[in-house]
Order: structure tokens, then C-alpha cells, then sequence
């Protein structure tokens, strides 16, 4: 049996790998439409795809449980939520300058990522029975290329914003949010057991939670990623909104 505990390890520090990236900062500053394109095609998969389509899916299952009108509650809320967080992030005074308010929307938007890929990957666990991860070379180098680019989302703002690579990396803690939330649907099984009310918690916290991304990063890709790819004028950052969306959605492929 694969031990949840080193699988959510690796999903919480894989992203700080992307430190690495600051290595490339004058590449970044010659080639900025190209990166923000690439990042804005990154987010939109995450946040518009993968995220809404568990807000979707899980809808459909809460809906079986408690019914239509209730099942659409959670994520109404969830999406109200992401939109008042991301008003707090760009339009607030949290942040005094631009560069800081997309670091700031970047590195919450992994921060509530992360803690979805833990909920999903610990409700595997939650049963006590021997979980079906697939744990191959092709999943682990797609699991790899994955986390690697939600971290590229936090450092690539961060060169924006001339942070210190010191100050990226301790940003990069974040994503280390995959680890406790592995072991929530666990501790929901502890607390209802086999039960209706363990059914709905466990579908209403990642719904809930992938409600809030799916908002967050839709403002992140609008008010933050797009404007930045496209102060140019250029055209490049189209094809590389493309190319980040495509490769995304790949790596997922290959993984779920």
C-alpha cells in the first residue's frame, strides 16, 4: 500500500522545485509576453477546466444526496467567496503595487489548488482500504510537470515583482496546504463513520473549495495574467496561451 503520507509530501514540495526558475530572470525579462501567455493558458486550464469540472461533477453527486435547489448552494457560495477574494487581492489596499497584487492572487490561487489536489488525494485514503494510485514513470513525470508548473505561477510574478529568490521560496510554502488537506476526508470518516452526513461533507468541501479557485482564477487570469501578456501589443502571447493550455491539459491526461 502506498503510504498517504509520502504521496501528499510530494504533492506539497514538488512545486518548490520551480525555484529554479530565477536561474532564467533575464530570459524573463526578454521574453515577458511569451511568459505571461504561457502562465494565462496554465491558469485558465486549472481554474475554467479542471476546477470547474469538479464543481460541476461534485454538484451532481451532492444534488443525488440532498437534492437540486440545496446542491446549489455550495458552490454559489463558493464562487461568491472566490470573487470577493480576488477583490480583496487586486482592488484592495493589501497590496500597494501591481506586481504585488498578482504575486499575492498567484500564490493564493496555489495555495487553494493545492489544497484540492490534497482533498482529492487523500479521499482514496479515507476508506482504510489499499487505494488504486497508479505510480508509474509516465505518472510521476505528468505529476512532476504538473506541480512543477503551478509553482512556475508563483516564481514567474515573483521575478516580476523583483523578490529575491530567498523571499520566492519561502512563498512556495504554500503549496505544503496538499499535505493537511490529504487528510481530511480521513478525519471526516473518523467523525461520521459510514454515514449520510460523511456523504455530504465529503462532497460539499472540495465543491466548495474548487468554487473558490474556479472564481480566484478566473480574476488571476483576467485583472493579472492577460493585461501583463498583452501590454505589447505583441501577438506571440495568443500562440503561448495556446501551447500553456495545451500542455496543461496533457500532462492531466496522462495522470486522470
Amino acid at each position: 500500500m502506498t503510504d498517504l503520507a509520502v504521496l501528499a509530501s510530494g504533492f506539497g514540495v514538488l512545486p518548490l522545485a520551480a525555484i529554479l526558475i530565477c536561474i532564467l530572470r533575464g530570459t524573463f525579462e526578454s521574453h515577458r509576453e511569451q511568459a505571461w501567455g504561457l502562465l494565462s493558458g496554465i491558469v485558465g486550464f486549472l481554474a475554467l477546466s479542471h476546477a470547474m469540472a469538479f464543481v460541476l461533477v461534485d454538484k451532481a453527486y451532492l444534488s443525488l444526496v440532498v437534492g437540486a435547489a440545496q446542491a446549489i448552494v455550495v458552490p454559489s457560495i463558493g464562487l461568491i467567496v472566490g470573487a470577493g477574494l480576488g477583490w480583496i487581492l487586486f482592488e484592495s489596499d493589501v497590496f500597494r503595487t501591481e506586481p504585488l497584487r498578482v504575486l499575492g492572487a498567484a500564490a493564493a490561487f496555489v495555495a487553494l489548488h493545492s489544497v484540492g489536489d490534497g482533498l482529492v488525494l487523500g479521499a482514496d485514503f479515507a476508506l482504510g482500504a489499499v487505494p488504486s494510485v497508479r505510480i508509474d514513470a509516465l505518472a510521476v513525470g505528468a505529476t512532476v510537470l504538473h506541480r512543477f508548473a503551478e509553482g512556475a505561477l508563483i516564481v514567474v510574478p515573483a521575478l516580476a515583482a523583483v523578490w529575491k529568490p530567498r523571499s520566492t521560496f519561502v512563498l512556495l510554502f504554500v503549496s505544503l496546504a496538499a499535505i493537511p488537506a490529504a487528510y481530511v476526508p480521513g478525519w471526516v470518516f473518523d467523525v461520521y463513520g459510514a454515514s449520510p452526513e460523511r456523504t455530504v461533507v465529503d462532497l460539499a468541501v472540495p465543491t466548495f473549495v474548487a468554487a473558490i479557485e474556479t472564481m480566484l482564477g478566473l480574476i488571476l487570469l483576467v485583472r493579472g495574467f492577460l493585461p501583463l501578456a498583452t501590454a505589447n501589443r505583441g501577438s506571440r502571447w495568443l500562440a503561448w496561451t495556446a501551447i500553456g493550455f495545451i500542455g496543461i491539459s496533457i500532462v492531466h491526461f496522462l495522470v486522470e
